[in-house]
């Protein structure tokens, strides 16, 4: 339930923070820079381990009102799990992250207290929020990954 509430209020953040920008990407294009995140940060953690990344995900309305938002298109959200090693040192990883990340990317308060490990970046340009946390799945030790995107246009429904 917690990462549940956590998620929400890590989307609702984003939004509230930025919205939509005023020339808005295609969603193709925002899921592409989500991934890429997803990767890079992926890539940091050392072998052994296995990327997961979750699929089911579908493309969420920027201007829902329970997201607070008033943006046009949908904003992609990227929820990958990287399992790793009984030894692997998942606090010391997440605090390694945000220098890691290099430029552009900024520390902010999620704003719900959490009892776990877990750092929470943002970029401005091109706007994207990362948390990345420690995560058990299933008895399997795991980092988190949940990015969320800028909104993005999906292709426009042909008529029926």
């Amino acid at each position: 339930m917690k990462k549940i509430l956590t998620s929400l209020t890590f989307g609702t953040a984003l939004l509230m923070i930025n919205g939509c920008a005023i020339t808005t990407p295609t969603y193709d294009q925002v899921r592409a820079e989500t991934d890429d995140v997803l990767r890079q940060v992926s890539e940091l953690v050392p072998e052994p381990k296995t990327v997961e990344p979750n699929e089911d995900f579908e493309p969420y309305p920027c201007d829902d009102p329970l997201t607070l938002g008033g943006g046009k298109g949908s904003f992609y959200t990227g929820q990958w799990m990287v399992f790793v090693g009984d030894t692997f040192d998942v606090p010391a990883f997440i605090d390694r992250v945000p220098e890691e990340m290099g430029e552009g990317w900024r520390v902010a308060k999620l704003g719900v207290p959490v009892n776990h490990p877990l750092v929470y970046l943002v970029r401005d340009s091109p706007r994207m929020s990362l948390s990345i946390e420690e995560s058990t799945v299933d008895g399997r030790k795991a980092v988190e990954l949940l990015a969320i995107s800028r909104c993005g246009t999906l292709p426009a429904t042909p008529a029926p």
